[in-house]
């Protein structure tokens, strides 16, 4: 289709919008006001985005109808057309990342406007494929009020060829870049997206509306009720709540949530991308960085599906779950990055689910102020694969390294759910209180060829902490926390309490018990570790520099336990380098081996340890 518009005595082109972008999204706010009321709308906001200086530019009639198809078919028989396609060519199942071009492909000039544009038309185009100037920085400064985010919300199947360039939030006000409707599947390749900040969308509410013209105060309800002449700024960004508060939409400038229904899910998460319910995203070769999130997610917030391959999620914050990932979906991480993120909450690169919201100190007797969270149900516990390569040189590991978090999981916190990582590399994290690599609760999490190392807690699980919910006030048929760790090696992690390789079981432990036997009233009901082919070595902590199991579970197969310490220097406690068995049940079988721990290798009931 060409982009000049010309008059119906064909003559000369006429001038276009200032602003294509207000054009394409006021178009629909608009649709219910007429006569002067709409065109005062619809000029005050072209006139406000003008640009001075900015050449005139040549573009599509806007006019005309949305689902009129640019060959002239009826708009019926296009639709059903496009559908039929759809359905035919598409299947998430399994993402191929060498794919050919889809739908109709266009291209999309070093421009934002231009950009915006393109994305809007494959949406109304029933998708397809956009190829980006090569090289090119698009610098985006006015959001969508509709859907907060900076492009049109993705409602079909669109795939942005970015060589080599570059989208970016350029902009005071705050906004994330892409977010993915129910039924849309977005596809981004050799791209980078920078600089995306999601807050919390707050409706008829925080900031200065748009001015309603004066003619409108006497129109009828339907009008007034027009998103062109009623849409709320974002308030301002709020602060993260206290270490151990409900991480759900509260602190400062969050509204009642009674009244709270009807907004949609994802609000302030995912400060890049957004991903609905119903949704899916594929990133190859992505960068997504700096990035920032109100709520969850620094970079990404997942509530579909999200396949990351070949790419880098680095330097991204989020103030609560997820500093570079949160997800309730389903999310694959395949030969990629996660690096150098923070949460303020839990989850410093990945966060799967929120945490129990449960209160409780790491650093001493433990209290269960806050009771079990009715709300939650089977939608927080999604499910994460992560997986690197060993194909000799080629191997690319994936990584979880140098995130931290304000709470629990520096490297990865996983409520629910299911967890499984392979080849990859979880190194230099930090927990401000438990799990420095990762931390699994009530989740289902499988480590294969994985190395944990130089990680740090302030509180437990220097390493990995697995634990069940049953002592966190969860209903009684609440699954128990169950680990299995294969041809692994966790090494050199640290804990300024229990468990600096690992902490396994329940948290409610008081320094002050001194860790007695408690012969024939083993638990042991509360988390399971099954560890087989792996070594646990130069791991230290206040006790258990090895392992701390509290009323759970471990069974030892083929796995070594060695040069581990324990600084504790209490008379009162039996005090154990390698492995330290408080009320649970530690087994090794005849190939393991629990040596060389600083000031002991063992304490209480480990069978087969020797000192």
């Amino acid at each position: 289709m060409s982009n000049d518009v010309t008059t119906s005595d064909g003559g000369a082109p006429m001038p276009p919008p200032t602003s294509r972008r207000r054009a394409l999204w006021v178009a629909t706010g608009v649709a219910g006001l007429t006569g002067v009321v709409g065109l005062a709308a619809l000029g005050g906001l072209a006139a406000r985005d003008d640009k001075s200086g900015e050449p005139q530019r040549v573009a599509e009639n806007h006019a005309a109808p949305q689902n009129a198809g640019d060959s002239g078919k009826n708009a019926g028989e296009e639709h059903k057309d496009k559908d039929k396609k759809g359905e035919e060519g598409r299947d998430r199942g399994e993402w191929d990342p060498n794919g050919g071009d889809h739908g109709k492909v266009r291209e999309v000039p070093c421009d934002d406007e231009e950009l915006v544009e393109a994305v809007d038309l494959a949406n109304r185009d029933h998708g397809g494929t956009l190829k980006l100037a090569e090289n090119c920085t698009y610098e985006l400064n006015v959001k969508d009020r509709k859907n907060g985010a900076a492009l049109p919300e993705i409602k079909q199947d669109i795939t942005i060829k970015g060589n080599g360039s570059t989208i970016k939030r350029d902009s005071e006000d705050t906004f994330r870049i892409f977010r993915v409707a129910d039924g849309g599947e977005l596809t981004l390749k050799d791209l980078t997206v920078k600089g995306g900040n999601a807050t919390e969308f707050k409706y008829g509410g925080g900031g200065p509306q748009i001015p309603t013209p004066p003619a409108v105060m006497g129109a009828a309800p339907a009008a007034l009720g027009s998103p062109a002449t009623a849409v709320a700024q974002a308030g301002p960004v709020g602060q993260a709540g206290p270490v151990g508060q409900d991480s759900g939409p509260q602190g400062p400038g969050s509204w009642d949530k009674d009244k709270d229904k009807d907004k949609k899910e994802g609000e302030g998460d995912g400060g890049a991308l957004l991903v609905e319910r119903g949704g899916s995203a594929n990133l190859f070769k992505v960068k997504l960085t700096d990035n920032n999130a109100e709520k969850n997610g620094g970079a990404i917030a997942n509530f579909g599906r999200v396949h990351l391959e070949d790419s880098k999620v680095t330097d991204n914050h989020a103030q609560q779950d997820g500093g570079g990932i949160f997800n309730r979906g389903v999310l694959k991480v395949v030969e990629s990055h996660v690096d150098n993120n923070t949460a303020g909450a839990n989850g410093g690169g990945i966060a799967n689910g929120n945490g129990d919201n449960t209160k409780h100190d790491s650093y001493g007797p433990n209290t269960l102020d806050n009771p079990y969270d009715k709300n939650k149900d089977k939608h927080d516990e999604g499910t994460v694969e992560i997986i690197g390569s060993d194909h000799g040189k080629d191997a690319v590991k994936s990584t979880l390294s140098d995130n931290k978090a304000g709470k629990n999981g520096g490297g990865l916190f996983s409520s629910g759910g299911f967890v499984t990582i392979t080849f990859t590399a979880i190194t230099n994290n930090t927990a401000c209180e438990n799990g420095g690599g990762i931390y699994a609760e009530n989740t289902e999490l499988k480590l294969d060829h994985v190395l944990v190392a130089r990680n740090h807690a302030d509180g437990n699980g220097g390493g990995i902490v697995n634990t069940g919910g049953k002592h966190w006030g969860y209903p009684n048929d609440k699954n128990d926390a169950t680990a299995t760790i294969s041809d692994s090696t966790i090494v050199e992690n640290t804990a300024n309490r229990f468990g600096g390789g690992i902490f396994n079981g329940e948290w409610l432990v008081k320094v002050e018990d001194g860790f007695t036997e408690h012969n024939g009233r083993d638990k042991d009901d509360n988390a399971t570790l099954t560890l087989r082919d792996t070594e646990i070595k130069k791991n230290t902590a206040l006790n258990g520099g090895g392992i701390f199991n509290n009323k759970g579970k471990v069974t030892l197969t083929n796995t070594h336990v060695t040069k581990n310490t324990a600084t504790d220097t209490a008379k009162l406690h039996r005090v154990a380098g390698g492995v330290l068995n408080n009320e649970g049940k530690v087994k090794l079988d005849d190939k393991s081996t629990i040596t060389n721990n600083d000031p002991t290798n063992c304490a209480n009931t480990v069978e087969d340890c020797f000192n």
